[in-house]
């Protein structure tokens, strides 16, 4: 769908009135349905990528929620791709339409090489906000976009890490705390699970589940997961530790753009004295390697959590997000990350006390209204 010439001058601070002319006549934004290959292969080639921009989650959100997605183009005078911004039509638990790059995922938002097609690409969002009365638009940026200003309320920041350029290298890299961890969980009788990628998703998803209902936060389905495997392909694997039999903790790794990226991961509470979290991130620092990746995202945490302290224990250093909330009306407003309300912080403690099987069944029911 053509949405037509983009009004540059309603953009913020375009660095010159020619040159956004010019830009004007010549650019066109429209609306993809389904992104494929093109979205891809201008994506992994542009400064700034992340997970978040990779064409296959508009598939995901479609099959496993019924979410509709909304990419946005631009397209230079002969057609070419000059940026991208990923959306989704999404609705809050009080039913609330809002667009969101993306949910469930840290970081997307606006991908392009000329500041001035990040303004266009800003003001055809804040319009089709308007045009389908959506309550609010966010974009989850990695990085904070030219004149917008810092939001330090989102209180959760990126762990990353830069590889080197073999295995050996990078185990001699590790500190001597991470090196011991990961051997005693080999000692404790830990190893990797075999199998197909459904079998393996089936065996990450058992402490996943279990894991979330112990922190009182809703499952995702185990759809999601059947589903990002189905279109991602080769580009996701399901890392699995298991002892005996059981598994006992995993984690989803996606390779895309220059990163291995790793959305996903948990351990049961019950196994972690055998550092089964080591294991298993080993092997994705080993695997991405292999994809010739030049960076492991771990994802994001809050900081000064135990979460946030083992991903700064691999050598992991920290990236603040810059996230942007904007009403209607185009205006920031602050965003409301890591800050739960009485009412949801009282709700997340029951959760913790129902039967996994019980959360399993209800948390996917609610986990589709929470973007975070």
């Amino acid at each position: 769908m053509d949405l037509g010439l983009v009004d540059i001058a309603r953009a913020p601070d375009p660095a010159s009135s020619t040159r956004a002319g010019i830009l004007r006549a010549r650019m066109q934004i429209e609306k993809i349905d389904d992104p494929g290959t093109e979205w891809d292969e201008f994506a992994e080639s542009t400064a700034g990528v992340c997970v978040g921009h990779a064409a296959a989650w508009a598939s995901v959100f479609r099959d496993a929620y019924r979410l509709e997605p909304c990419y946005l183009a631009a397209r230079g005078a002969t057609g070419e791709l000059v940026g991208i911004l990923p959306l989704v039509h999404f609705r809050t638990p009080l039913g609330r339409s809002e667009l969101i790059s993306l949910p469930y995922l840290d970081a997307a938002g606006i991908l392009a090489r000329d500041p001035e097609v990040v303004a266009a690409l800003r003001t055809a969002a804040v319009d089709l906000m308007q045009t389908s009365r959506s309550a609010a638009l966010e974009l989850r940026q990695p990085k904070a976009l030219a004149g917008e200003p810092e939001d330090s309320s989102v209180d959760r920041v990126n762990l990353v890490l830069s590889l080197e350029s073999d295995a050996e290298a990078q185990w001699s890299a590790l500190r001597a705390k991470v090196r011991n961890q990961t051997r005693k969980a080999e000692r404790e009788g830990l190893e990797l699970a075999e199998g197909t990628p459904p079998e393996l998703c089936d065996a990450f998803y058992g402490p996943f589940e279990v894991n979330m209902r112990d922190l009182g936060s809703p499952v995702h389905a185990r759809g999601f997961f059947q589903a990002a495997a189905r279109h991602f392909g080769d580009r996701l694997r399901f890392l699995v530790t298991r002892h005996g039999d059981r598994p006992v903790g995993g984690l989803v790794a996606i390779r895309y753009g220059p990163a291995v990226t790793v959305p996903w991961a948990s351990t049961l509470r019950s196994e972690r004295q055998r550092c089964p979290n080591n294991l298993i991130y080993w092997e994705a620092l080993r695997w991405a390697i292999e994809r010739r990746a030049s960076v492991f995202d771990f994802g994001r945490s809050p900081r000064d959590s135990g979460t946030h302290r083992f991903k700064l224990g691999w050598g992991a250093h920290e990236e603040p997000f810059a996230w942007i909330r904007l009403s209607p009306l185009g205006d920031a407003v602050a965003m409301k990350v890591g800050n739960p309300s009485a009412l949801l912080s009282r709700v997340s403690s029951l959760w913790t006390h129902l039967p996994v099987p019980v959360a399993g069944v209800l948390g996917p029911r609610v986990r589709r209204y929470f973007s975070n």
